[in-house]
């Protein structure tokens, strides 16, 4: 049973652990995969954006405004995951289909990548869509991102659907018995609490943070709606947005809440790199270990900061995809 407290984990993960970051955009950087090699990070979710063709900027705020011609959502989409799985092959990296996947990427010190969409524009109503990205390589898929699509309502607009959609719950069937990992980031807690009650696996919230009040067009959760993904046996991921964590001990303490609010085996690295306006403070995956060690400071014992490292993303991953 969740507490809030820092219990001790229910999980048992493996002597060496497999480190992951469970969101990154890092592909669009020429460097990635020598930086990954430098950090010693085991896998990482490479995302594509599948709302990038609506993209604009309103009010400080990022949103996805106006419509594209039918099919265009997808054909960028593919186009994004293409260039992904080619830089995977072009580096030597590893295409991540399944959690032995993830620990040969461990075994071998061949950085793994796990392929993404950060949001589900791209499938324009037709859930047919998703066995041919299932077959491209796709293995998790954010159901919403910055445009209230089909499936239901986002964080940064006001809801339309209030909550998710029938083709929303529909998807999430559909990704449950494919063996793809829904993510609920950007998504409003009503969204979130309905994916909660219709989804037979663990749900991923891929990158927020923890804020204690309400606040209109926040990327942040309260506690309740964190509880809501971890009461699936889910994993929430921290991420260190500047305006939240000015300097990488800020981003190891707002985790180190997250862990208190929600219990550690919940919790995970969300780093969004390459995602982020402004200057994060994690921001190269070289900066990792030296988070590990900050988390170790904060008196985390050594097997709890490895369930952050990528203990309880590899959990989640295995019953996912046992699903299949």
């Amino acid at each position: 049973m969740l507490t809030g407290s820092r219990i001790a984990s229910a999980a048992q993960p493996s002597a060496v652990a497999v480190t992951v970051d469970i969101h990154s955009h890092a592909w669009r950087r020429p460097d990635f995969a020598t930086d990954l090699r430098r950090a010693g990070v085991n896998v990482v979710a490479m995302v594509a954006s599948a709302d990038r063709l609506l993209r604009t900027r309103d009010g400080g705020r990022a949103r996805a405004l106006g419509t594209a011609a039918p099919g265009a959502l997808y054909t960028d989409t593919v186009e994004q995951l293409t260039t992904i799985v080619q830089a995977i092959e072009r580096d030597d990296l590893m295409l991540v289909r399944t959690p032995a996947d993830a620990e040969r990427a461990r075994d071998t010190r061949v950085p793994g990548i796990v392929v993404g969409c950060e949001g589900a524009d791209m499938l324009e109503g037709s859930l047919e869509r998703l066995r041919e990205l299932y077959r491209i390589g796709v293995r998790l898929i954010q159901l919403v991102h910055f445009r209230v699509n089909e499936l239901g309502d986002i964080q940064t607009e006001a809801p339309v659907h209030n909550g998710l959609t029938p083709l929303g719950a529909d998807a999430i069937r559909a990704c449950n018995r494919l063996g793809i990992i829904v993510d609920v980031a950007h998504a409003t807690f009503d969204t979130t609490t309905q994916a909660a009650k219709i989804t037979t696996r663990p749900l991923l919230l891929s990158h927020t943070f923890l804020r204690e009040s309400p606040r209109r067009f926040t990327r942040g959760v309260l506690r309740d709606h964190a509880l809501a993904v971890a009461a699936t046996g889910g994993v929430v991921g921290v991420v260190p947005f500047p305006a939240v964590s000015a300097t990488l001990p800020d981003y190891a303490a707002g985790i180190v809440r997250m862990v208190d609010a929600i219990g550690i085996d919940h919790v995970g690295i969300g780093g969004d790199l390459a995602g982020i306006r402004g200057a994060p403070p994690y921001r190269r995956f070289e900066q990792f270990p030296a988070l590990m060690q900050i988390l170790r400071g904060h008196g985390l014992r050594s097997e709890e900061v490895a369930q952050i490292a990528g203990g309880n993303f590899m959990r989640l991953f295995a019953a996912v995809a046992g699903s299949a």
